[in-house]
């Protein structure tokens, strides 16, 4: 087998194209590769898609950097910090596309990917307004003779997956503690996956851990070993988000957030651009202070 590898600034520029599908795992504050977004911002990527479970700073980030044309996510927003401000700037002036998904519509249509079918049914959103703004679901009668009413939900065939996991052997078997959300799916399922990992391990090493590999070397094309790279939101059990940035985040221009945070080519800058070791102290987790 060979080693997957390589720098952060190699994997971005040699899997991810402009005009890609690019599904970014995690949810809102937790387990996002806010590092991978940073990376993506300096290098210019543009007219991107995104797919993600729930956005946050992620999705944010790229808008801000005018790396997006389109965002499919069944929720975009800070959370108790407030409004996404680029992402709703992008929507409200037309630059952006919202493709309205639910949770169930995006879990549903990577199963479809994973399986190799056209569409899967639900139920669920007969009667709603789905319909009114997605040209490409169709509500049918079952055709084994049930007389129930579903809705054929397509496909999501995510071009590159970007996947922040606590630990990756160097092949791209990857280990994910705590919640998985869709992560696995977008990982196995995706014609390209970027895994950005807290720590590079043996195979031996991930085949002991809880649940072992979530996301098969299979599909992935690219390892890149990133501590930290989650931040501002978390990773557990290593670290929780970081508030006190995210406030920063929100209250900076996105210009001056950019020259001071973003256009740092070093993880390791970034993270004394952001606070350095005491910032690390307050973010981490009891556990693995003690």
């Amino acid at each position: 087998m060979d080693s997957k590898l390589i720098s952060l600034k190699e994997a971005i520029s040699t899997y991810v194209q402009n005009g890609d599908l690019i599904g970014i795992g995690g949810l809102s504050f937790w387990r996002k590769p806010i590092c991978v977004c940073r990376e993506i911002i300096r290098q210019a990527k543009k007219d991107l898609s995104i797919c993600t479970f729930v956005g946050g700073i992620d999705v944010d980030m790229l808008v801000g950097g005018a790396c997006v044309s389109e965002v499919r996510s069944s929720f975009v927003g800070m959370e108790v910090f407030g409004n996404a401000s680029n992402y709703r700037k992008g929507v409200e002036q037309g630059k952006i596309k919202v493709r309205e998904e639910s949770e169930a519509s995006i879990a549903l249509g990577l199963k479809c990917s994973y399986l190799k079918v056209p569409f899967m049914p639900l139920k669920g959103i007969i009667g709603t307004d789905y319909p009114k703004v997605r040209d490409d679901i169709k509500q049918f009668e079952d055709p084994l003779g049930s007389g129930t009413q579903l809705m054929a939900l397509p496909k999501i065939d995510l071009d590159v997956a970007i996947v922040h996991v606590n630990y990756a052997d160097e092949y791209g078997n990857a280990n994910i503690e705590g919640a998985v959300w869709l992560d696995d799916d977008m990982g196995k399922t995706a014609k390209k996956t970027i895994i950005t990992s807290e720590k590079i391990v043996d195979t031996e090493d991930i085949i002991k851990l809880p649940r072992r590999a979530q996301i098969p070397m299979q599909s992935v094309k690219a390892v890149v070993e990133v501590p930290f790279g989650a931040h501002p939101t978390s990773c557990f059990p290593t670290y929780t988000f970081d508030p006190l940035h995210i406030q920063t985040y929100m209250k900076t221009s996105f210009p001056e957030y950019k020259e001071k945070y973003i256009s740092i080519n070093n993880q390791k800058d970034y993270m004394e651009a952001v606070g350095g070791s005491e910032i690390i102290q307050k973010i981490s987790l009891p556990e693995v202070i003690g």
